[in-house]
């Protein structure tokens, strides 16, 4: 990394925090801070879910996919669409008409107070895991890459996202999205154009070796001879998995529904979840035609900096020894986008939650801007403490960990689904008692899949944890379903 690179870098996490001040000008109140004053025009918010969807994970991995695979992971956006098509038509309506601050208000509303702070803790336990992880993928990313130590990557990293979130809340979020969003997506394009300029071959002969190699690929219903159960590649189970984690991520999970409850209308959040899903096609494809480049370039242009064959650093590895200074930096600014975007989202979700569903101020009492901003300080330092712990045990079991961590929400997302499906479709089902041990079970499915290799002593997974989602939340659903409401709901 020359010197240009790190001004690029700089310039860029110094814009952030600049728009973090910008928009917290004025905050007075901790439900304006965490609320955003629910003025938040939908374009923007398109921006800021596309943003919390894309992680460090997602930067690199998806190329990867594109380089040592095919296009087929494009399979899953389909998914997405079909259930951001249903959340839009059934859930945001009712969401808006009961007027929640935190998503878990439902099923205080319709189940009971218990029901409604343990999902509220499911999701604080696995939500923390989950982008504390991410915070260290990223790190070890820009470590590897730019030579920099880890603990620094992860404290750069965590005090960016909490200073522009602790200065303007979820209008400083939604903002720096914008500008995140843009960054990442124009950070690919450049390597991508750049990669292609590189290889020096007509663009028509390139599209033709790659699709004569399968490389372009974008459906499928077989993986190998592997049975349809123990795998995600298949269209019908991409698209089952990508539908059932839309409907649990965005319709369920305060860290992605908080942008669509505060919108300046019920039209708005509508609007923005249908375009996000529209939009989540070219970003995808962009990240898997980077993948394509890079396999492509790698046939034609020789390499000795580093080894071709270490696919999940392949990404990072081109931008450090292949492209020039500036644009070097661009597009490392890309990747420390993806690296924090979600991590602000995340601060502010937490936050919410703990005055909203786990210990909310007394009757008459209003939470105050500075509890809400401490709050947010002692949630970046535990994901921080969360990053420091992965990096200090990956050199014990780094590839399971990081697999459990990044898969953490699945785990809790089935039995959170099933409860919310139990409040919405349910009037005398679903007691507050029945509800909490259909959740305690629907989470026991969700882990007993994750760990079906450990527990069972096999050698493969036999069940994709792209079953488990569904599996968990219908658990969940019918142990509730046994107990009754003492109320029918509204």
């Amino acid at each position: 990394m020359s010197a240009l690179d790190w001004i690029v870098i700089a310039v860029y996490a110094l814009f952030i925090v600049a728009i973090g001040l910008y928009a917290g000008r004025g905050a007075k109140s901790a439900e304006g801070h965490l609320r955003g004053g629910r003025s938040l025009p939908a374009w923007a918010v398109v921006f800021s879910i596309l943003a919390t969807e894309i992680s460090a994970a997602t930067y690199i991995g998806v190329p990867e996919k594109g380089y040592a695979g095919d296009w087929t992971y494009l399979q899953t956006t389909v998914g997405y669409l079909f259930g951001k098509l249903v959340l839009a038509t059934f859930f945001i309506g009712l969401y808006w008409r009961l007027n929640l601050t935190s998503v878990y208000g439902l099923l205080g509303q319709r189940i009971g107070p218990r029901t409604q702070r343990a999902a509220a803790w499911g999701f604080l336990g696995a939500r923390l895991i989950a982008s504390g992880v991410r915070l260290y993928i990223g790190a070890f990313a820009l470590q590897v890459a730019a030579g920099v130590s880890l603990e620094l990557s992860m404290v750069v990293m965590a005090v960016v996202s909490t200073a522009y979130t602790w200065i303007g809340g979820l209008k400083a979020v939604v903002w720096t999205d914008v500008a995140q969003g843009s960054i990442f997506f124009i950070g690919a394009a450049t390597a991508l154009i750049f990669g292609l300029h590189a290889i020096d071959i007509p663009l028509g002969d390139l599209m033709r070796e790659a699709f004569d190699a399968g490389k372009l690929r974008t459906m499928t219903l077989e993986d190998g001879g592997q049975s349809w159960l123990a795998t995600q590649k298949p269209w019908p189970v991409a698209a089952l998995f990508g539908a059932t984690l839309v409907l649990a991520s965005h319709g369920t999970d305060q860290e992605n529904v908080q942008h669509l409850l505060n919108t300046k209308s019920a039209r708005s959040s509508t609007w923005s979840m249908v375009f996000s899903a529209l939009f989540a096609f070219p970003v995808v494809a962009t990240f898997l035609a980077v993948g394509t480049m890079l396999w492509l370039y790698h046939r034609h242009v020789p390499v000795t900096a580093y080894s071709p064959d270490d696919t999940h650093q392949i990404f990072p590895n081109f931008i450090v020894h292949a492209m020039p200074a500036g644009l070097r930096g661009l597009v490392f600014a890309g990747l420390f986008a993806t690296s924090i975007a979600h991590l602000g989202a995340m601060l502010n979700a937490a936050s919410t939650i703990w005055i909203t569903d786990i210990a909310p101020p007394k009757p008459g009492v209003t939470a105050s801007l500075g509890r809400v901003r401490r709050l947010m300080c002692v949630f970046g330092a535990l994901l921080l403490g969360v990053g420091f712990f992965f990096g200090h045990w990956q050199h014990v079991d780094s590839k399971s960990l990081i697999d459990l961590a990044l898969s953490a929400m699945t785990i809790v997302y089935g039995g959170i689904l099933g409860v919310f499906l139990v409040a919405l479709l349910l009037k005398r089902r679903g007691s507050d008692t029945s509800t909490v041990a259909g959740l305690a079970c629907g989470v026991a499915v969700g882990a007993l899949g994750f760990f079906q290799k450990q527990i069972f002593a096999w050698e493969s997974a036999k069940l994709d944890w792209a079953y488990t989602i569904p599996l968990a939340a219908t658990v969940t659903f019918a142990v509730a379903a046994l107990g009754r409401r003492k109320e029918q709901v509204r």
